[in-house]
């Protein structure tokens, strides 16, 4: 005789409770197929495929669990969870909302609704949703947190904060509680007792990488790089494999100019790891040889990195030339006119990591500065722009207007909502002309892919045309010839400042907080000599930094003839 339906169902669920997800999956599967029409079967065939993060099975098998027992509140809620992980965020909404009108005492419904209403925005209704649960247990550590979770959110981390506190306090065990009540002392404004509970945090939970991470970020935030670096070492140790870890620790030692120990976590980073392997898949080792190892022998170097990053990073390449290096060079294509010109490669040719991992001795180009004997903070590879270009583009800033020619360029990177802190950088726009208004001469859009619009609004902003000349970001070689010929760059980083270090010019770098570790925490950058450095303020706040454009020296002229 077959085994009925029920105590299957109770088996099988329970498994899934154990966290046993793959027995669970074994228990409902067997009975979905030995009572195809039971919900019960189909609901806990679900919650194992989600546990499993087989998330479209899960869903298919939720809705024909809801589709079976439509009044049934369990299935509901689980086919709004499926929802909610496969993105489907308004479709999840209204999943936990019917959960909630069939059992309105169901809370993980009901929180779930409230954190739905207020991801769109609705927070009245997310705090009305919430209530019933807090007036019917005031001292619901869960329902606590759910109203500050979403009072916070909503902008409001004074009030709160109460909350949060208080639910943290009565579940010290969970650490994500504890993050989301020093988040809001952040927010509300007490930087000191924001700090105090991070690492209250990071002491109740030393070997939670989570914990630590908001904490390394916490100080980040604020400019306390050391303490930053401290907790990204702390979390990179119990999570080498993390692929961002070992970005956010060289970031927070470079920063500071601690160069030795910022190479040595940046030696961990991910497209290293893929060329390792590469390698190691071809019976090939990859080490950075020495200084002294180069000597007589053939180097690839590698340009894994983008276009600034390798320009930036073969400033290193001639001390092995000097050391007796045959260098050769393969990577974006872009490059090669330019770097066939400075005299130090045998051979350029196109081609990443992809196609190299089969050379006798690469040298990625971000592992020269890990190579022993090198001298710590040479200066940027001379390349020399090409007369052609340069007579070219001198004849159209003479036509543009008089000088001083000044180029301006407000935007570099692409946005992201993870903090790798100097990836992305912007500058508001009207504020930058404003700034650039008194200097005079010829003002030149050098913004590379600008949006629609911007050129004009710059114009309006600066109370005069300004004159587009983003096309030249279209080919380095031109970009190269305008960078030597500007006598004013102004911009934040990217392409076309590596493009003027290795022209002989100079610019002045608008660098966004946390800044990016070229440009160092404070003083002016060791990479950049010349360069006027000039930083937007904890907190956000440019006005110091657009000020001191106007009070800064011209910049010098660089090598090339203009």
């Amino acid at each position: 005789m077959s085994r009925e339906p029920g105590p299957s169902v109770v088996e099988a669920l329970r498994l899934a409770q154990r966290g046993d997800a793959a027995a669970a999956l074994e228990a409902s599967s067997a009975l979905v197929r030995a009572h195809p029409a039971d919900a019960r079967a189909h609901l806990a065939q679900g919650i194992a495929l989600r546990m499993l993060g087989r998330i479209p099975e899960a869903r298919a098998a939720l809705e024909r669990a809801v589709g079976l027992a439509p009044g049934d509140y369990a299935a509901v809620f689980e086919l709004g969870v499926a929802l909610e992980l496969a993105g489907d965020a308004r479709g999840a909404l209204a999943r936990f909302e019917q959960a909630m009108a069939l059992r309105p005492a169901f809370l993980p419904a009901r929180f779930a609704a409230a954190r739905g209403l207020a991801m769109q925005g609705r927070f009245p209704d997310a705090l009305a949703t919430i209530e019933p649960a807090v007036l019917a247990d005031p001292r619901d550590p869960f329902a606590l947190h759910e109203k500050g979770w979403v009072l916070h959110r909503s902008g409001r981390p004074d009030l709160a904060l109460p909350l949060l506190e208080a639910a943290a306090a009565a579940n010290p065990r969970n650490g994500a509680w504890r993050l989301d009540a020093a988040k809001a002392i952040a927010d509300a404004g007490d930087a000191a007792g924001a700090r105090e509970a991070y690492e209250s945090a990071v002491r109740a939970a030393p070997s939670d990488v989570p914990t630590l991470l908001a904490c390394a970020r916490f100080h980040v935030s604020h400019g306390d790089f050391e303490a930053a670096a401290r907790h990204f070492a702390a979390a990179l140790a119990l999570a080498p494999g993390d692929p961002a870890l070992p970005i956010y620790l060289a970031q927070a030692e470079l920063v500071q100019r601690h160069w030795d120990p910022g190479w040595r976590a940046y030696a961990l980073r991910e497209p290293r790891r893929g060329f390792e392997a590469a390698r190691a898949s071809r019976g090939l080792a990859y080490r950075v040889p020495s200084l002294a190892e180069v000597a007589g022998r053939e180097v690839t170097l590698v340009g894994e990195q983008g276009l600034g990053d390798v320009l930036f990073y073969l400033r290193f390449a001639p001390q092995l030339a000097r050391a007796g290096a045959t260098l050769d060079f393969a990577g974006e294509a872009r490059l090669l006119p330019l770097l066939a010109r400075t005299g130090i490669f045998r051979a350029l040719r196109e081609g990443g990591t992809a196609t190299q991992a089969d050379s006798p001795l690469p040298v990625l180009v971000a592992d020269l500065p890990s190579v022993p004997g090198v001298s710590p903070v040479p200066p940027p590879l001379p390349i020399a722009p090409d007369p052609a270009r340069l007579a070219s583009w001198r004849a159209v800033l003479e036509a543009a207007g008089p000088r001083p020619w000044i180029g301006i360029a407000w935007r570099a990177g692409t946005p992201s909502d993870v903090l790798a802190h100097g990836l992305f950088k912007t500058l508001p726009l009207e504020a930058l002309c404003a700034a650039v208004r008194p200097l005079g001469g010829t003002v030149l859009a050098i913004q590379r892919h600008p949006a629609a619009g911007e050129v004009d609004r710059a114009g309006a902003a600066l109370g005069r045309p300004v004159h587009d000349l983003t096309r030249m970001n279209d080919d380095l070689d031109d970009a190269l010839a305008v960078v030597a010929l500007l006598d004013r760059h102004i911009g934040v980083s990217n392409t076309n400042m590596h493009l003027a270090a290795a022209a002989g010019a100079r610019a002045d770098v608008l660098v966004p907080f946390p800044p990016e570790w070229r440009w160092t925490a404070q003083g002016d950058s060791p990479w950049f000599p010349g360069f006027g450095v000039h930083r937007q303020a904890i907190g956000g706040d440019w006005s110091a930094a657009l000020a001191a454009l106007s009070t800064a020296p011209t910049a010098g002229r660089p090598r090339a003839s203009r």
